[in-house]
């Protein structure tokens, strides 16, 4: 088992599970360990910055060069069809196409339709 590297926070730490946009490939994490691990399996540019959103909405940055998470994000507030609109418009290899739904968005609250795809994109992986 390799050893998995530990990130760095600038500031605090995002609250769990999160997704990052790696230009279109999209992953989600319950926790710092499976983002690492999901991390090797990607080819990222490490010169690039990519955007990062908690659970509770607030944008974040993955600094892939220092292996950190910043808070400090262009996009500080991401809303649900922010996140439905970046999970509809992945790249994912493999991905079945499956459309998350924008019906009804006012009935749903932005931590549920966050975990809803959070757990779409861990079992599709």
């Amino acid at each position: 088992m390799a050893l998995i590297p530990m990130l760095n926070y600038l500031f605090r730490k995002p609250k769990f599970p999160i997704i990052c946009d790696f230009d279109g490939i999209v992953v989600a994490a319950k926790s710092e360990v499976s983002f690492t691990r999901q991390l090797d399996k990607l080819e990222i540019d490490i010169e690039k910055q990519y955007p990062l959103i908690s659970v509770s909405g607030e944008g974040w940055m993955f600094l892939p060069k220092h292996l950190a998470v910043s808070p400090l994000s262009t996009k500080k507030k991401w809303f649900k069809k922010d996140i439905i609109a970046l999970y509809n418009g992945k790249k994912n290899p493999g991905s079945d196409g499956k459309q998350y739904s924008d019906k009804s968005l006012s009935a749903k609250r932005f931590e549920k339709i966050f975990k809803d795809i959070v757990e779409l994109l861990l079992n599709a992986t």
